[in-house]
């Protein structure tokens, strides 16, 4: 059989494990997830070559960007019922550990013919990017130590409360290298351990034993059960969503600070950063987990330049100027509150940005020849807050 010449990107997807479910993924225009092997050369005295080498846990890092026309992505990424999204919004506090399946069509049938799995991975970071000429973007960062090549499918069954040990498989799992039947069970949303004897409750363990899990732990809310099978069948499945726009730009993107519409936008950006530790042991080859610190959340602004009520708005709370001379140092108002409304054409809105206080950290006044007069605000959420809301907020 003759060699493929290469993998166009209508061949590949991007399937994300969530604690509650799967989503295959839409809309997404990048994935990336390389692996570093940190190896140290072990030098001697007397030796003038290399006495060996140390390999340490691989460092994987994953980046997914796609349109933001939903809140589905970072539905599945925070563990949010994609059907039932919460009406008082999510915060990205929420963002947890998800497993990351890049999935290869064959060239001929609708099959797999490769399958990539990152294990427990955590998000560190995301960005939102919204201009009046572009698509509207969103990416998240995320970091792991377990990277897979599989010739299967990567298989994902849902549980819920309903469900009780032993839990029955869709498939038969092929045994793994390290001798486990299970890439990931997620319970309640913390990632369980395989072990080959009775689960002791409390644990975090769970058992296979022929094509069922056993479990000590009853499941209060939702699980979800990641393995390699083969499952002779034809599992490749289209990307394919009609219930979101393909793209939302910049005229359908409205910016609200304190409940004042802001004219002229030409962008804004915010980013946010998950200071996030890994938790190591000895004696075990995978990382134990991840703590995560106070987010950073911040962001920029940028307009035409027209008048002072920018100004007027960031240093005193209201848009109304009332004074002859403002200083950049004034910028010390802190009650300023942040939405970003995106709509579909039809003026329906499909998601709300909200943070709830933000301050200006800095500006910048540009003009060039042939050009307009801009200025760019610097922002950061106060308190680190960041909520996103399905619709209106």
């Amino acid at each position: 059989m003759a060699k493929r010449v290469a993998i166009p990107f209508k061949r590949m997807a991007v399937r994300i494990v969530g604690p509650r479910e799967e989503y295959l993924a839409a809309r997404v225009q990048n994935f990336d997830m390389p692996a570093n092997l940190p190896t140290t050369d072990i030098d001697e005295l007397g030796n003038p070559q290399h006495a060996g080498t140390v390999v340490d846990r691989p460092e994987v890092t994953a980046t997914i960007q796609a349109f933001d026309t939903s809140v589905k992505l970072f539905s599945v990424l925070t563990g949010t019922s994609l059907t039932s999204y919460p009406g008082a919004g999510v915060s990205i506090n929420s963002l947890t550990d998800v497993d990351i399946i890049g999935v290869i069509r064959d060239e001929s049938v609708a099959d797999y013919v490769k399958t990539i799995h990152g294990r427990k991975a955590r998000v560190t970071g995301f960005s939102y990017s919204y201009s009046v000429d572009g698509e509207a973007t969103e990416e998240y960062t995320f970091t792991g130590t377990n990277k897979r090549y599989f010739r299967y499918d990567v298989v994902v069954d849902a549980y819920t409360d309903s469900d009780s040990s032993p839990l029955t498989l869709s498939e038969t799992p092929l045994i793994l290298k390290n001798g486990d039947y299970i890439l990931s069970y997620i319970h309640d949303g913390t990632y369980y351990t395989e072990v080959s004897s009775s689960p002791t409750a409390g644990d975090g363990e769970y058992q296979y034993s022929a094509g069922t899990l056993i479990l000590a732990d009853a499941i209060v809310t939702y699980a979800v059960a990641v393995y390699h099978a083969n499952t002779g069948g034809n599992e490749w499945s289209d990307v394919s969503d009609n219930t979101i726009p393909a793209a939302v730009r910049g005229k359908d993107i409205n910016i609200t600070i304190s409940a004042n519409d802001i004219k002229r936008v030409q962008s804004i950006n915010i980013r946010g950063d998950l200071p996030t530790e890994t938790v190591e042991e000895m004696g075990n080859d995978e990382i134990v987990g991840y703590i995560t610190q106070v987010p950073k959340v911040t962001g920029d602004l940028e307009v035409l330049d027209t008048d002072l009520q920018l100004i007027s708005l960031f240093t005193t709370g209201s848009t109304t100027v009332s004074a002859n001379e403002y200083g950049v140092s004034e910028y010390t108002y802190d009650n300023l509150s942040l939405d970003i409304v995106i709509s579909n054409p039809s003026g329906v809105v499909l998601k709300t940005l909200y943070i709830p206080a933000i301050e200006i950290t800095g500006d910048s006044h540009t003009v060039n020849v042939g050009g307009m007069a801009r200025e760019r605000f610097n922002f950061r959420s106060n308190t680190g807050a960041l909520t996103i809301y399905s619709g209106s907020r």
